[in-house]
């Protein structure tokens, strides 16, 4: 069931995917866990964030629909945690951007020696 859609969603945004997936790998291959535990907090932090909104009595979906992410009927018809958990999924391009820049900060907290060929 999709609740949420970009407004970019075709042939093009498959690109952009695998433009993504790509970097998430190379930052897997690279980092490791640094990258894990970035990504991992910020998805954490990305739900809890919407959950909290949404109880708050927040109109998530208008939001969302601001910033150029489209919603649907069903997204009214599903409880606050389903609503959540699409609100989070359909932030994912949000969230790629910040794991991107806080990955080698948090490699440097952990004291990981990162291989710069990779």
């Amino acid at each position: 069931m999709q609740i949420f859609s970009s407004k970019g969603e075709g042939d093009g945004k498959n690109q952009e995917n695998k433009s993504k997936g790509d970097q998430a790998k190379e930052l897997q291959a690279k980092y490791g866990g640094a990258y894990l535990a970035t990504s991992i907090t910020l998805s954490l932090i990305s739900f809890g964030l919407c959950c909290a909104l949404i109880s708050a009595g927040v109109d998530v979906q208008t939001l969302l629909q601001q910033i150029g992410i489209s919603t649907n009927e069903t997204g009214e018809k599903v409880g606050t945690f389903a609503l959540a958990y699409a609100a989070h999924k359909a932030a994912s391009p949000i969230r790629f951007p910040p794991t991107v820049a806080l990955t080698p900060i948090v490699a440097g907290w952990i004291g990981m020696k990162v291989d710069e060929e990779n």
